[in-house]
């Protein structure tokens, strides 16, 4: 096999051209795209120039480069931070052996969204944000830069020049939507990317966004896959200080990314009680067939009228049109109260695939005959959400309690969210007692890391997190700043570790994860490379002589093993050991479930010609070293041993 050489940047643009030239190879020279075959290849599937200077859609000055900013590939990387994490069992991480699964990440949710691209492409089961409203008080990522890393760096303070992490976006400004959406954009593009196929999205927010991000989300997710729009009443009694309505809730807007279902929730005693029916031992509840309320006569839907023979003796029951009567059937009419034709509430074609749940009965009252549906509760016994969520545990009074309730003060962080609407989504999009990865770009507080953490404790289950937050500076003279919490990312780690302490110390624990690993956002291990628009020679060989050792001077072995990792596609939860059998050299290799090869990494300045005799490498694993580790014959010994790849 040949020895390639490690690439430090991904591009997911790169696999959708990959795939664009399996579609039409033919629209390809020189590995660039020839538009006009490319057209004439897609023919009928492509719009006219008039079509698609008309289609309809949303747009605002700055939509452009939001779609570029997606694709742009991150120049940075992930570092661990090793001794402030916690350990699967909730004790400190301060060995360096962090054996948890859970993952948190201070860093610019963009930039680390692009980072996880390719370690997390369809692996994500369900995303849920809660991101800045635009009140025209609130902050907005402020993505207007050109080197967005090195921006970040800037305004973290980890290089030279300071700078302030997030812009207020006031409506006064010219651009009040339009920079919100810029900021929005990019990230639910890549979020899509990193859900699983039966995976969704949740999206909290209020009326000063839903119309347009609704409209945004259609065109990245498509229409088709727009589930619902939830009324999450979280102030049951409004707020006091609106003008003309008193608002008593928020929205939360749900997208499937594919073949998604959706699960339910455990029903109250009062709605238990309406499935007081048993057939082999399943409770169901009837409905009846008949549709009652607005709409419901013949004439409204005149194809939902028809009639059923039912055989008194056999039990036989079916729809039909006809009209005539066979022997030994009755003719069951829907019929209104007041005795005029009504309809059915479903279709014939409906009614002949589910004829299995229909049930002729004879009501009492009204001494006529009708058809009744029976309404299963499902396996699990749980029942559909409805579009509105009046729940206790969705208020978002609770939420404060319960941020108290672990010792902090409530200023300290303003309206974090309630664990129950976390824990009631994750109850209706993960699957019971899979292991699945759930995510939360903005994370705030961290009330998603506790839900995780209690939802897994109380039903057994066994979900991992995955949390981004900015680590965004708290005001000069807040108390959070007073309390020791600089950051918000500050607050995030705080809280995971007291509501893990808390569950810890419970009744409810048991062995599941009850840690986390936390990693940084930083410069990558890689030189980048620079553009030169000179005509110096001189200067040209200077430039081809600087980039002859690929890593910077500052490289580490675990920072650069981590971002090996991702380049290579693997989690950041990965298993990662140093085997003991290559006696001279170091040499670390790394699994994951969701990889069927895995790595091997040395990283020692030279590679002994033992460890190369000794290597094992099974057909799809690679073995990555530093290049002048090797000498040009030991890469010809190597390249016959599996895939090797240098730095």
């Amino acid at each position: 096999m040949p020895i390639e050489k490690l690439r430090p940047s991904f591009s997911f643009d790169e696999e959708r051209i990959k795939q664009l030239k399996q579609i039409a190879p033919e629209a390809f020279a020189d590995n660039q795209i020839n538009w006009e075959v490319l057209k004439e290849a897609l023919g009928n599937y492509l719009e006219d120039d008039e079509a698609d200077a008309e289609h309809f859609g949303l747009f605002w000055p700055g939509k452009r480069e939001a779609r570029r900013m997606a694709s742009i590939p991150s120049k940075g990387t992930l570092v661990p931070v090793y001794g402030e994490g916690l350990k699967r069992d909730g004790t400190p991480d301060t060995d360096g052996k962090n054996d948890s699964r859970n993952i948190f990440i201070e860093g610019e949710n963009l930039e680390v969204l692009k980072i996880l691209q390719k370690s997390y492409a369809g692996r994500i089961k369900m995303i849920y944000i809660d991101p800045p409203y635009n009140t025209g008080n609130d902050f907005v990522y402020d993505d207007d830069f050109t080197e967005p890393l090195e921006e970040y760096l800037r305004r973290t303070g980890q290089i030279n020049e300071e700078g302030k992490p997030l812009t207020t976006n006031k409506k006064s400004d010219g651009r009040f939507h339009s920079k919100w959406l810029s900021m929005m954009y990019p990230r639910l593009k890549i979020a899509y990317k990193l859900l699983q196929n039966d995976g969704f999205l949740f999206i909290s927010i209020d009326e000063n966004e839903i119309n347009n991000l609704k409209m945004i989300a259609n065109e990245i997710f498509g229409e088709e896959n727009f589930i619902t729009c939830i009324a999450n009443v979280n102030n049951p009694k409004g707020r006091s200080d609106d003008k003309y309505v008193a608002t008593a809730h928020e929205y939360l807007l749900i997208y499937k990314k594919d073949n998604g279902l959706l699960s339910g929730f455990d029903p109250e005693e009062k709605v238990l009680k309406r499935y007081n029916k048993k057939e082999k031992n399943k409770k169901y509840r009837e409905i009846d067939l008949r549709k009652t309320g607005e709409g419901d006569r013949k004439e409204d839907r005149p194809n939902m009228f028809y009639y059923f023979f039912y055989n008194l003796k056999t039990g036989e029951l079916f729809p039909t049109r006809e009209d005539k009567v066979p022997k030994d059937f009755i003719k069951i009419t829907p019929t209104r109260k007041d005795g005029t034709l009504g309809r059915w509430r479903w279709g014939m074609d409906t009614t002949i695939k589910n004829i299995d749940v229909l049930e002729a009965k004879f009501m009492e009252i009204r001494k006529k005959w009708t058809v009744i549906e029976k309404d299963f509760l499902s396996e699990d016994e749980v029942i559909k959400p409805t579009s509105a969520w009046t729940f206790k545990d969705v208020n978002s009074e609770r939420g404060s309690e319960q941020f108290v309730e672990l010792g902090f003060d409530k200023e300290v962080f303003p309206k974090p969210k309630p664990l129950g609407l976390l824990k009631r989504i994750l109850k209706i999009s993960t699957d019971q007692k899979e292991e699945q990865i759930v995510m939360d770009y903005f994370a705030g507080s961290a009330t998603f890391a506790q839900a995780v953490f209690e939802y897994n404790s109380e039903n057994e289950n066994n979900i991992r997190f995955l949390l981004i937050q900015y680590p965004e500076e708290t005001e000069e003279n807040s108390l959070a700043r007073k309390k020791g919490f600089d950051t918000i990312s500050s607050i995030s780690k705080e809280r995971i570790l007291r509501s893990s302490k808390k569950l810890t110390k419970s009744s409810l624990f048991n062995d599941f994860d009850l840690g986390f690993k936390n990693y940084q956002l930083t410069k990558s291990n890689f030189k980048a490379w620079v553009d030169y628009n000179g005509n110096n020679i001189t200067e040209l060989d200077t430039l081809f002589d600087n980039s002859s050792d690929s890593l910077i001077e500052q490289w580490t072995e675990g920072k650069l093993v981590t971002e090996i990792i991702l380049i290579e596609g693997f989690p950041l939860d990965s298993n990662i050991e140093e085997m003991k059998e290559y006696k001279k050299n170091k040499v670390h290799q790394v699994t994951s479930d969701f990889c069927a090869h895995k790595l091997l990494i040395c990283l020692d300045k030279k590679v002994h010609s033992e460890t190369i005799k000794n290597l094992q490498l099974g057909d799809t694993d690679i073995f990555i070293c530093l290049d002048n580790a090797i000498t040009d014959e030991e890469k010809v010994t190597l390249s016959d041993k599996g895939l090797i790849k240098t730095i």
